[in-house]
């Protein structure tokens, strides 16, 4: 299909800091190879943040940055962390305020350290204007209970959301939206089909949460943003529509949300 007629996706979750320097312009070509023109580059924390800064930098026309710290990394948050996720927020190509959230699986951080940063950067983006990029494993509630105390003034996506119709419900329902991963392909995750399937198409963002969970049947390799357009295949199937109508409802949720123009994402 001629380039100028293939639909047009954005990643909206991807982690091109785990990739080398060497690797990025082959794994930007591979996704506009397959109509995939922008990508949205999560920082975790203070480990890979300068990194998300320079690739947006480095790559305007193609990545966008988000700037915040993961619940892994949630007891690093000290008063020099906030001072360089605040300065970031100010800096060209960073439109989010993510990846942030809770995590109770790993406990990579306490239960308490995770709450308080989460609390603090959801006041954080609500100040700044931004949405927010959310990670949520085994929390639900605890996240429910915070997203519902700003209600009315927080914008986001739930990304690689994993819990079932109801609770995806109420995340729309709150005023954010939902993020599909390659999880929707995998031959097991039927609750994944029936969350996704019971929400409509402007209410999700695809994505790819690069180098992890590679849709099938790249299942078990190292995901690329590439592959997002197996995500959104998977998602045309269950709502019955084409996917190149996918591509569009997720592209301009991703514009709305983020706030970016016709422009982007464009020519390198």
């Amino acid at each position: 299909m001629p380039a100028e007629l293939r639909p047009l996706w954005i990643d909206s979750h991807a982690h091109v800091t785990m990739f080398g320097d060497d690797e990025v312009p082959a794994l930007l070509q591979r996704a506009a190879e397959h109509g995939v023109g922008g990508v949205l580059v999560p920082s975790t924390g203070p480990a890979d943040l300068a990194r998300a800064l320079e690739l947006a930098a480095a790559w305007p026309r193609q990545l966008l940055a988000a700037a915040g710290v993961h619940p892994h990394d949630a007891s690093s948050l000290d008063g020099a962390v906030k001072a360089r996720v605040e300065r970031a927020l100010a800096e060209p190509g960073v439109v989010a305020v993510g990846e942030i959230g809770l995590d109770y699986h790993y406990m990579s951080s306490p239960r308490e350290d995770q709450l308080r940063a989460l609390d603090w950067q959801l006041d954080l983006a609500v100040a700044a204007g931004l949405p927010v990029i959310l990670h949520n494993r085994e929390s639900w509630a605890d996240l429910e209970a915070r997203l519902a105390r700003h209600r009315g003034v927080l914008r986001g996506v739930c990304h690689s959301f994993a819990e079932g119709s109801g609770e995806a419900a109420r995340v729309v329902e709150l005023g954010l939206l939902v993020g599909v991963s390659g999880m929707v392909t995998f031959k097991g995750a039927h609750n994944i089909r029936d969350m996704a399937g019971a929400l409509a198409p402007a209410q999700v963002l695809v994505e790819t949460d690069s180098p992890f969970l590679a849709p099938v049947p790249h299942r078990g390799r190292r995901n690329q943003p590439a592959y997002v357009v197996l995500v959104g295949e998977r998602l045309a199937d269950l709502w019955r529509v084409t996917a190149a109508e996918v591509a569009a409802a997720s592209t301009r949720s991703f514009r709305d949300l983020f706030a970016v123009g016709e422009g982007w994402p464009g020519p390198a």
